[in-house]
């Protein structure tokens, strides 16, 4: 991403804010203005007043410069408070649009980028983004003006130096043109690198308790020091090239400033300029050496802005692979039947799904799809609740393609149970609540009766107002799944949906959740997808799935 394209992007992102922006780049213009004016008034101070003793003409400069300075601290530090707000308005909006964007990609996003990685994007990739305009651009900008108004005044002192200074400044700004393309580049790589890391991070810790018990200890500690090792060798790359562009500059200038001082040196000798001139020129170069110093110091905020930004784009500009199409219709509510017309669907090369599948499920009916692991069993699910299209065929909700209906009309008559519940970190009636964000207290206790564990949350210290803790922690793994089917029912849905959700639990807990099942399927209709061919005893209509195909009905 060029420069020019990161300014572009990040004004979307700062143009409510546009005001605010234009007074610190004006604030930074102010601070450039006032500290150049300072270096030329040596010139005025020692030819004017001093060396004619003009000694109301010094107290003029002087308490020009003085009134100049209140107003340069005013500045500055006004410039500095609406920068720290700046910043986190600007933080804030890039992860507003982040979080709305990653709301609407489909499933098919989240199995290719880990959370991790995704997660690294609002946090530090968006930081670098910040910082790149509350460190960086601000730099760059007061360095910019700050060589501007230097540069005219030098021609004003003597234009033959300032030619020659032009020439040396055009070389150091043009030196790490090539070193700093290749530092994007590299900077990327290393963005992209420490995604990675966060990733692995991440799964290490939702996978203690299987290196717990397994004692790979050992085995992930050596592997994480491997990607480690690896992002060594990127990130050295990276932050070497960084310093080079900032490292070139400096030196070269160096060169051109001894050149100019040994010719204005020369001048003064031999009195083609006076004094003041030549103290005023070097002043003024030693200012330029220092906004050398500052501009090159910032840069490296800019380009980890620009791989950051790259970065956050990444995610932004993807499209989901599941999307309404023009005119979709808000589906009625389900009276008749499912049905799956031929549908072949596959995740990759590598992963299979379901292959010419043609089936039907009534009304009413209690389904069940069994069968092994891989056999295709939760590819239904995935289908019929449009987390994925089918690749071929057609899936018909009493004959209208879920295609041509908008997908919230679909899910809103769909309650899920999965085999991995997830519950928020909130109370039990927040959680119940997700699944009906309308839904009365009278009826989240309604939907916690027909799950059946009303009686329970009644003995909690809380009762319905008792934290569940980080992903359900504080609750059983039965607990978990019977507010899970209580967070479906709440919803009222025409189609519930069990995706192996008794898998985990023990014998005693997955007969008593069947048996509730059995009860709420005289109100709605219920797709259980199972292993067990015992669950299939229960039902009114049974699916037997092997590699992706349907080999038995009854």
């Amino acid at each position: 991403m060029r420069f020019l394209n990161f300014v572009r992007v990040i004004y979307k992102y700062i143009a409510p804010y546009r005001w605010l922006a234009i007074f610190l780049c004006s604030s930074q213009i102010f601070e450039a203005a006032f500290e150049s004016a300072m270096r030329i008034s040596f010139k005025f101070i020692i030819d004017a007043a001093i060396v004619p003793q003009n000694y109301s003409l010094l107290v003029l400069i002087l308490l020009l410069l003085g009134g100049g300075a209140i107003v340069f601290i005013v500045v500055g530090l006004l410039g500095d408070f609406l920068s720290a707000k700046l910043g986190i308005l600007l933080l804030n909006n890039i992860r507003c649009s982040l979080f709305e964007r990653i709301q609407s990609l489909s499933m098919e996003f989240f199995g290719r980028r880990s959370a991790g990685d995704i997660i690294n994007c609002f946090q530090a990739d968006a930081e670098k983004v910040e910082n790149s305009f509350i460190l960086g651009l601000p730099v760059v900008i007061f360095c910019l003006s700050n060589i501007l108004f230097s540069v005219i005044f030098l021609f004003s002192l003597n234009w033959q130096l300032a030619v020659l200074s032009c020439i040396g400044l055009t070389f150091c700004a043009i030196a790490p043109a090539n070193v700093a393309r290749r530092a994007t580049k590299e900077g990327y790589h290393l963005r992209q690198k420490e995604g990675h890391i966060a990733s692995v991070i991440e799964e290490n810790l939702l996978s203690q308790s299987v290196i717990k018990v397994f004692g790979l200890e050992k085995r992930v500690s050596k592997d994480f020091s491997a990607q480690l090792n690896d992002l060594k060798q990127v990130y050295v790359r990276a932050k070497f090239l960084s310093s080079l562009v900032q490292r070139i500059p400096s030196l070269a200038f160096v060169l051109v400033q001894l050149v100019i001082l040994s010719l204005s040196a020369v001048m003064t000798y031999g009195n083609w300029i006076s004094v003041g001139t030549l103290v005023s020129y070097q002043v003024l170069l030693l200012g330029l050496h220092s906004t050398i110093l500052n501009f090159t110091w910032g840069l490296p905020y800019l380009i980890d802005g620009v791989t950051g930004l790259q970065r956050i784009n990444d995610i932004l500009a993807e499209i989901p692979e599941v999307q309404e199409a023009p005119g979709a219709i808000d589906l009625p509510h389900f009276q008749s039947d499912i049905y799956f017309d031929n549908v072949s669907f596959s995740y990759s090369k590598d992963r299979g799904g379901v292959k010419n599948l043609s089936l039907k499920i009534r009304q009413g009916d209690f389904a069940v799809f069994v069968g092994q692991s891989g056999a295709g069993k939760s590819t239904i699910v995935n289908l019929l609740t449009r987390f994925y299209d089918p690749d071929k065929g057609r899936i018909l909700l009493d004959g209208v393609d879920l295609r041509d209906c908008t997908i919230r009309s679909l899910r809103s008559q769909i309650g899920l149970v999965s085999q991995e519940v997830i519950l928020f970190n909130g109370s039990v009636r927040e959680n119940i609540r997700m699944g009906y964000l309308e839904a009365s207290d009278e009826e989240v206790k309604t939907a916690a009766k027909a799950a059946e564990i009303h009686d329970f949350i009644l003995t909690l210290p809380q009762g319905y107002d008792t934290p569940v803790g980080d992903r359900g922690g504080q609750l059983s793994g039965g607990q978990r799944q019977r507010i899970a089917l209580a967070r479906a029912l709440v919803r009222n849905p025409a189609i519930l949906i069990l995706d192996e959700a008794t898998s985990a639990l023990d014998p005693a807990t997955e007969v008593e959740i069947m048996t509730t099942l059995e009860r709420i399927a005289k109100k709605c209709t219920v797709i259980v997808i199972t292993h067990k061919m015992a669950h299939a005893l229960r039902a009114d209509v049974m699916f037997v799935m092997d590699k992706g195909c349907l080999v038995v009905t009854g």
